[in-house]
């Protein structure tokens, strides 16, 4: 009876421990299994994100874009100004052709003039998100590297934009000097045809001119160069966020 007895507590004892091994394989299974699966809804949600971070990139680039060629535009109507001037001052600043045409440049109407323009203003909303720690749910270095080259870019051709600014401000200050503006705006005023009325001049100012005009057609043709780097990096950038949206979407 004893024996009886001892074998069926051994039994229950065993019957226990396998019981409660059992249910703990189960409870870890759930777990590890919950983990895997929450572990790749996070990777399903990083790739959607990364994708949604990709394709408003690619608007943010197609808006550059559209900037950038206005800005061109704008600098395609400076150059032939420039180069106009150049031959003239080569000869005799006192020369009237010169004083004509620096003249006409400077009252034409708006961004056409040769000392007002049109500015790139950089679109940073997406790509500084993506810097802030975002960069990575775009998983590729091709793009990342790209991108960064683009940035910087960007970064040199606006340093070099402000000084292209600078210099059309400081023409535009030496020209008032040279030519009679309230009598300009007179004219402006009672309808007459604007007339370049000049101020006694002086060889010395007019030198400064010469050399204003000179400065601003090198940093022209800096900026001019600079642009199309630009619009290379952009479409091979613009091209593998394509491919990666593609890939990943």
């Amino acid at each position: 009876m004893k024996e009886d007895l001892s074998d069926s507590t051994n039994e229950s004892k065993k019957s226990s421990w396998k019981k409660y091994a059992m249910e703990f394989l189960m409870v870890f299974a759930a777990i590890t299994l919950g983990f895997f699966a929450d572990n790749q809804r996070e990777k399903w949600s990083e790739t959607a994100r990364g994708v949604q971070y990709a394709q408003r990139l690619v608007e943010d680039l197609d808006l550059d874009s559209i900037r950038m060629e206005e800005v061109k535009a704008n600098y395609a109507l400076k150059e032939p100004q420039i180069n106009t001037l150049i031959p003239l001052m080569q000869t005799d600043l006192e020369e009237k052709p010169f004083l004509d045409s620096l003249f006409a440049y400077f009252i034409l109407q708006t961004s056409s003039s040769l000392v007002s323009g049109i500015s790139f203003v950089e679109n940073l909303a997406t790509r500084d998100e993506l810097k802030s720690g975002n960069m990575r749910l775009i998983r590729s270095d091709s793009i990342v590297r790209h991108l960064s080259v683009y940035a910087r870019k960007e970064q040199i051709f606006l340093r070099n934009q402000a000084l292209y600014r600078e210099k059309r401000y400081e023409l535009s200050g030496l020209i008032e000097e040279v030519y009679d503006m309230p009598r300009l705006s007179l004219d402006k005023l009672q309808g007459k045809k604007p007339e370049p009325h000049l101020l006694p001049v002086d060889p010395k100012q007019l030198r400064k001119v010469y050399n204003a005009v000179a400065n601003l057609q090198g940093v022209l043709n800096l900026l001019e160069s600079t642009v199309e780097s630009i619009a290379e990096e952009r479409r091979l950038l613009r091209k593998l966020l394509i491919e990666y949206i593609e890939e990943k979407g």
